[in-house]
């Protein structure tokens, strides 16, 4: 059964999230993770960013209660409870869809209110609700392969928020979408968090969506994936794609860049800043 949040009161925005000291390493000795420790405050908007193969969505997995760690721990909310799978407290959006094919849009976004046995007419008022968010109202009965790239990212960002998390956990939704699509994505996210502030943890190839959408990035190491450097984006909301080039977005992106190239291998050239 999943754990139920109390959103009525405003000034819960979402939930604080501890990681201490976390590490996983899979069978077979691969170790993804390692004494990785980062503090989130709730309603904070953080993005983590570096190459493939750094652990960033094995960090993920672990927040969202899907993967046991090997050594420390995370603890959710003021009461310190760890994650676990099913937890109502956490939506999660991956960066495939992952719609069920033979269920129309709508039965696709309220199935985690299915599964946790919510009546009927109360899974089509929500899911009518959170489609209408997204921008997808009128494509409520149609089937994923009906729907554009883009019209299924914004099926999985409203199945995600169904539940109305206060946590938030998003691996590279956009990734696989054109660039000036993914642009107008990002903006429709900061949108949303703007009207419904929750904790929202971005995981991004990116710099420049991670500049759009956070208030601070978190760079990684390689693998086993470390906190490397935190890097505050103190950029007025909401912000406009053209703010990132202005002169305080270059220096943000400038100094996300050098942090990423202090710790990767010189033929990740693209990271390093002009």
């Amino acid at each position: 059964m999943a754990t139920t949040f109390d959103r009525s009161d405003p000034a819960t925005p979402g939930l604080a999230v501890r990681i201490e000291g976390l590490g996983v390493t899979f069978p077979g000795g691969t170790q993804a993770i390692s004494d990785f420790t980062l503090g989130v405050e709730p309603g904070s908007f953080t993005a983590i960013i570096g190459p493939n193969g750094c652990g960033k969505s094995t960090l993920l997995r672990v927040l969202a209660g899907l993967l046991p760690p090997t050594k420390g721990r995370v603890r959710l909310g003021d009461a310190g409870m760890e994650p676990h799978a099913g937890d109502g407290r956490v939506g999660l959006a991956f960066q495939q869809p992952r719609l069920v094919p033979w269920l129309s849009t709508l039965d696709n976004v309220v199935l985690p209110l299915s599964l946790d046995r919510v009546a009927a007419a109360e899974r089509g008022a929500r899911g009518r609700e959170a489609l209408e968010r997204v921008g997808l109202s009128g494509s409520a009965e149609r089937r994923p392969r009906e729907l554009s790239g883009g019209m299924q990212q914004r099926a999985a960002l409203a199945r995600a928020l169904i539940s109305d998390p206060p946590l938030l956990l998003l691996d590279e939704p956009f990734s696989a979408l054109d660039a000036l699509t993914r642009e107008g994505f990002d903006l429709e996210l900061q949108r949303l968090w703007l009207d419904r502030p929750r904790t929202v943890i971005l995981v991004t190839h990116s710099v420049g969506e991670a500049i759009a959408l956070a208030d601070r990035i978190v760079t990684m190491t390689a693998r086993p994936g470390r906190v490397a450097r935190l890097v505050a984006v103190d950029l007025p909301r909401p912000r406009r794609i053209e703010l990132l080039g202005e002169r305080r977005g270059a220096e943000i992106e400038a100094e996300v860049r050098r942090a990423l190239a202090e710790v990767h291998p010189p033929e990740l050239s693209p990271w390093v800043a002009s």
